[in-house]
């Protein structure tokens, strides 16, 4: 289940109070070994920061960034603790670039073995760029009201950046995070809201989160080299207009609370509100639990709902107990019928979805009153098996044979030799803008670029 932190309403409203912070401890070793030089960290940051490698930091309440550059050493580790949080404003930066032999560590401040989701609050970037509400401007979820404090607020309003530069994540894990406060108001291991293209996230895992993985709210920044391990709820959650690019992503959901794969969203009060919520998705790979059908809550490989879309291309989708693809509402559906679709899967392969290996169901049933009529009108918008599988966009059900993609504590993604998800005929080559090399399906190739920077720890 989701966690709540009942010590949220004390320390959210202390940090909002601004300060200074910063550290002058000099590294030994720029790639150290874990010492015991510890730092804790209560006050916002107003001018550029660096946290040094060889140095653990402990955050210990909401810590705002409000201006300047935070600047992470490769190597270096970060605890959260108990209704702590880390907030990158939208007039601030973070520089974290960390190395596959030198991960940034942001993780629970528990003892190992006492930890799990929602320890802490997570990374949160907030930017200037473009979202689809009136006024261009909210508060991002997860913090109680505070009217419009600025430490809180995303979006450029009137005049929007759509590049703006919330900075780099580079080699970076994040660890039993994320939290809800209420229905739709919820921290995540990576919340970026409004962040634009020029922002820079690369090689990420976001582990046993007690929400989702990562959540984009608006903008337009890019994301590769992403994975999502056994979150509480989705793994890639969007909306607002989050229209950026995604390649090689990875989702592998949580067997007893876990949801969506993926949940677009659009805007819940104006479905048809622009830009839509429709990134360009390449190279991804969405491995549910494999627990049985009806078992709540749902388990789905990608829900498309309140007008939101998504161009999907050379994607994976297995184990997921319920459904592999909901296409819910009008509003969602008619971006797939567009002239230009906005919404859209090719080049994928399903497998073993609803525990039936050869085919996929509707979502929901059809439901048919006693003079034969179909009264669900979801069904009656979009049959997901005729749309999906329709011959011209290359989907099929078949075993993407992935040498043990479900595993929990050493799960390898890679294709086994020969699997189909390797033949570069059952892909597409990939645009300009992304790595155009990547002719397989699914997030991983031949290379394993998870080796050596993530872990799966279970506490």
């Amino acid at each position: 289940m989701k966690r709540l932190f009942a010590s949220l309403l004390t320390l959210s409203a202390l940090s909002l109070t601004s300060a200074c912070g910063d550290d002058d401890n000099t590294p030994n070793n720029p790639n150290p070994p874990p010492t015991d030089t510890t730092e804790n960290v209560s006050a916002n940051i107003t001018q550029d920061t660096t946290w040094k490698a060889g140095v653990t930091y402990t955050l210990k309440n909401y810590i705002f960034v409000e201006s300047g550059t935070l600047t992470i050493e490769p190597g270096t580790r970060i605890l959260g603790d108990q209704g702590s949080a880390l907030i990158i404003t939208r007039n601030a930066k973070i520089h974290a670039v960390g190395t596959a032999q030198a991960p940034i560590v942001f993780t629970s401040s528990r003892p190992v073995g006492s930890r799990e989701p929602g320890n802490w609050g997570g990374v949160v970037l907030l930017g200037k760029g473009r979202i689809n509400v009136a006024g261009g401007e909210n508060t991002v979820e997860g913090f109680f009201a505070s009217g419009n404090n600025p430490l809180t607020q995303y979006g450029g309003g009137a005049n929007p950046n759509d590049a703006h530069d919330c900075g780099k994540l580079n080699y970076a894990r994040i660890e039993f995070a994320g939290f809800e406060l209420s229905e739709d108001n919820e921290l995540n291991g990576l919340t970026v809201a409004g962040c634009g293209s020029d922002t820079d996230l690369d090689y990420i895992q976001v582990h046993m989160g007690a929400d989702d993985g990562v959540e984009f709210f608006g903008g337009s920044a890019n994301l590769k080299h992403a994975v999502v391990t056994q979150a509480d709820d989705d793994s890639l959650d969007y909306d607002l207009g989050y229209n950026g690019k995604i390649q090689f992503f990875i989702a592998q959901q949580n067997a007893v609370v876990g949801n969506f794969g993926i949940e677009a969203s659009g805007n819940k009060n104006d479905n048809a509100a622009t830009p839509r919520s429709a990134p360009e998705i390449w190279n991804a790979t969405f491995i549910g639990s494999g627990r049985p059908s009806g078992t709540s809550p749902a388990q789905s490989g990608m829900v498309f709902n309140t007008g939101a879309g998504g161009k999907l291309n050379n994607v994976i989708v297995a184990h997921f107990a319920d459904l592999a693809v909901d296409v819910s509402g009008t509003a969602s559906a008619a971006l797939w019928n567009a002239a230009t679709p906005e919404l859209y899967l090719r080049n994928t392969f399903f497998w073993n979805n609803r525990g039936d290996k050869v085919s996929i169901p509707a979502a929901p049933n059809p439901t048919v009153d006693a003079g034969g009529n179909i009264t669900n009108p979801d069904v009656s918008n979009f049959n997901e098996p005729e749309r999906v599988l329709a011959s011209a966009l290359n989907n099929r059900v078949v075993d993407p044979q992935l040498t043990d993609a479900t595993h929990l504590t050493a799960p390898n993604f890679m294709p086994v030799a020969g699997s189909p998800a390797l033949n570069p005929d059952s892909a597409a080559t990939p645009p300009a803008g992304f790595d155009t090399s990547a002719r397989f399906v699914g997030a991983v190739g031949t290379t394993n670029w998870l080796a050596g920077w993530t872990a799966f720890p279970q506490d």
